[in-house]
């Protein structure tokens, strides 16, 4: 070992034992910390006596978990905005000190959105041709009506309009976190068919039994499909109470990370109307929003964004020192 790789290490911090995507990103979120924060490593979120590459210290002060001024204004506005009834769950630690997480993700790619609504729309726009207005931009939706009974949500969802009609688009964001399958130990847990606590699931099931081409237990005993189901009953459940005309539910992922496209595929199929479910990648994102007349900030702000979580071929000689 040479003393050059042992003082990338030293400034690195400590790199977990896994393997495939969730390592190589993790690495890369670290080569930004270093070189571009220039920002001393943090603490692992769940093992607080340890050190991890891809963590900062004091982000909720320095706020540089965010890339642009209107990220941090979303982040700032929407933890003020919350209440003990807002049934989305924002962890602070890891929305402001955790750089491999999806949380401050969903700001740094939909804050100029939430700032800016004329440009959010023509944003969304490029994927959904029939839109007319964007409302709203909302990080972390559920119904205050908590439909579900539990704390299911969208990562992110905007409030639209198509003509005279008021709808939502309603998306799970992803980048190297895995579909979640039950939810935390203090809530409900759906198992075995005559469980009570499924109950709220199966009844908005059963009321929209047509919106799916596959039994119940498929969804809710699937690993795979668990988490899409639950937001897609989130939708469900809206439609069901008249509080939207029309709900669009979707994935937003890395490019990259096959299974995650391949289960959005999939579930896509077990639909009825299967374009109501839209899969948008990272680099589907930008591609997009690049082909836009863009003044000079939001080009900056794309380039960013492939910056921080698409280009692994600016930090792949980091990454090939300190993993091979």
């Amino acid at each position: 070992m040479t003393d050059k790789s042992t003082t990338l290490k030293e400034r690195f911090g400590q790199v977990p034992n896994e393997t495939g995507l969730t390592r190589k990103m993790r690495v890369h979120q670290g080569w930004w910390r270093t070189n571009v924060l220039s920002e001393k490593f943090g603490l692992h979120p769940i093992i607080p006596t340890q050190d991890v590459c891809n963590t900062i210290l004091g982000g909720d002060t320095s706020g540089k978990n965010f890339l642009t001024p209107n990220s941090i204004k979303a982040v700032r506005e929407t933890l003020a905005k919350r209440t003990q009834e807002n049934a989305g769950i924002i962890e602070v630690d890891r929305l402001f000190n955790n750089l491999l997480s999806s949380q401050p993700l969903c700001f740094n790619f939909f804050g100029e959105l939430y700032a800016d609504h004329d440009f959010g729309l023509l944003v969304l726009k490029t994927f959904y041709e029939d839109l007319t207005k964007l409302n709203n931009v909302i990080f972390e939706f559920a119904p205050t009506e908590n439909y579900t009974n539990d704390r299911s949500a969208f990562d992110i969802a905007f409030e639209v309009e198509i003509g005279d009609k008021i709808g939502l688009l309603g998306f799970e964001c992803k980048y190297t976190d895995t579909f979640s399958y039950k939810p935390a130990k203090s809530e409900i847990y759906y198992g075995d068919e005559g469980n009570k606590n499924h109950e709220s699931y199966l009844d908005i099931y059963n009321k929209s039994k047509t919106s799916f081409t596959k039994p119940y237990y498929d969804f809710v005993r699937s690993k795979d499909f668990n988490q899409l189901f639950r937001n897609q009953l989130i939708g469900e459940a809206l439609l069901q109470n008249k509080k939207y005309d029309f709900v669009r539910t979707g994935l937003f992922c890395y490019q990259d990370d096959n299974f995650a496209k391949a289960t959005a595929e999939t579930f896509k199929t077990m639909l009825s109307n299967p374009n109501n479910f839209q899969l948008i990648t990272y680099s589907d994102f930008l591609s997009k929003v690049q082909r836009l007349e863009l003044t000079w900030q939001q080009r900056e702000w794309t380039m960013l964004l492939w910056a921080r979580y698409c280009a692994i071929v600016l930090s792949e000689a980091t990454i090939n020192q300190l993993l091979y």
